[in-house]
């Protein structure tokens, strides 16, 4: 389904929508944006706009899902995502990129990560929420990192990109720890 709409002091996250598409087709055509999604191994990732098109149909269809475009000063910079929400176990799996490379190192995902995590514990109700990340992916590593996750695991050989196997690290950010660092001035976000 869509994400409601949630406003940040640099970032807007929006429900992703068919204006989205020539954006999405256009950063899933760049080698340097996809590097680490391992995704593009799976034929119908490989045509970006067909990777542009089921990410909309998901968005629309899925109900344990949540999609949001991430906007700066009105213009799409990137996606993020929730999926896989169990309610009842109270825990989802996370996603999210820049796909404006000229947004890149300016803490805009760690921004659009706050904003989201937010919304999920505060009105959700979620407990627990988590991401994976390729080993060799050290960007967002630090962006998780600095939005409060913490690393919880290995898998290794667990996926292919171009052939080769690759670990997957497992991140986590639990609700008290969220709820922890929302007192401390520094870690608030507006």
């Amino acid at each position: 389904m869509f994400g409601p709409r949630l406003t940040g002091t640099r970032i807007t996250l929006r429900g992703f929508g068919p204006s989205d598409i020539p954006h999405f087709r256009r950063w899933f055509a760049d080698p340097t944006v996809v590097r680490y999604w391992w995704l593009k191994d799976v034929p119908w990732a490989r045509s970006p706009t067909v990777a542009a098109l089921i990410l909309f149909a998901r968005a629309a269809l899925d109900k344990q899902a949540m999609f949001w475009t991430i906007e700066r000063d009105g213009r799409p910079i990137g996606h993020t995502n929730i999926r896989q929400i169990d309610r009842t176990a109270g825990h989802a799996v996370s996603s999210m990129f820049i796909g404006e490379k000229t947004e890149h190192g300016r803490g805009l995902a760690v921004d659009a990560i706050a904003i989201r995590n937010a919304y999920l514990f505060e009105r959700c109700g979620l407990n627990k929420i988590k991401a994976i990340a390729l080993s060799r992916n050290h960007a967002i590593h630090r962006v998780f990192e600095k939005a409060g996750y913490r690393l919880v695991g290995t898998a290794r050989d667990d996926v292919s990109v171009g052939g080769h196997r690759h670990d997957v690290l497992l991140f986590e950010l639990r609700r008290g720890d969220w709820e922890q660092s929302q007192s401390s001035p520094e870690h608030r976000v507006a």
